[in-house]
């Protein structure tokens, strides 16, 4: 009965370490969450624009998150509807951050001239410096258009569990932004 007792006892030790190791690799980065943005854009030839931008990302599973934006934004003179969705992989990058690439298919539609649909290539770097504090760096190259690269960052501050504010800044070859806004995670 000793033996028993022994072997059982070692049975959960096993099954509790492996169930805690297992639960200590997850990131805790969220990919599966929905924003809404307030972003002011500035466009090489003249354009600053601003508007509301509509996104969300879904965990499809360990690896991989699907991805999607709604922009409508206006301005001087100019103005344009941005629907962009994707996938993509992430991986962790130490205890509180990960390391994420995303292919994405963007269509823009312009109020006054012509449309045009690209790929977006991303890969960044997304983590915790603080319990309630996310910073994220992206590099990203539209092809839409004439093309832009674009060097972003990003911050969060979780003022609750699920919910945050953001603020992100976008400088590209072709156009800059700036973005202030909610996010809610599931």
């Amino acid at each position: 009965m000793k033996n028993s007792m022994k072997k059982i006892s070692l049975a959960i030790a096993a099954v509790s370490l492996f169930a805690s190791a297992s639960v200590m690799a997850r990131s805790a980065v969220s990919y599966t969450y929905a924003g809404v943005q307030f972003i002011n854009q500035d466009l090489d030839g003249g354009c600053n624009q601003d508007g509301v931008r509509l996104g969300g990302s879904l965990e499809l599973n360990s690896d991989f998150f699907a991805l999607g934006s709604y922009s409508d934004v206006s301005g001087n003179g100019c103005g344009s509807e941005n629907l962009k969705m994707g996938i993509g992989y992430h991986t962790l990058f130490g205890a509180d951050s990960s390391l994420y690439g995303a292919l994405s298919a963007e269509n823009i539609s312009v109020d006054y001239g012509n449309s045009d649909s690209g790929l977006i290539v991303a890969a960044g770097l997304r983590g915790f410096i603080e319990n309630n504090v996310e910073l994220k760096v992206e590099l990203a190259h539209h092809t839409a258009f004439d093309g832009n690269t674009v060097l972003s960052g990003g911050i969060a501050y979780w003022f609750a569990p699920t919910f945050s504010v953001t603020g992100d800044v976008g400088l590209g070859s072709e156009s800059s932004e700036l973005a202030l806004g909610l996010r809610m995670n599931f």
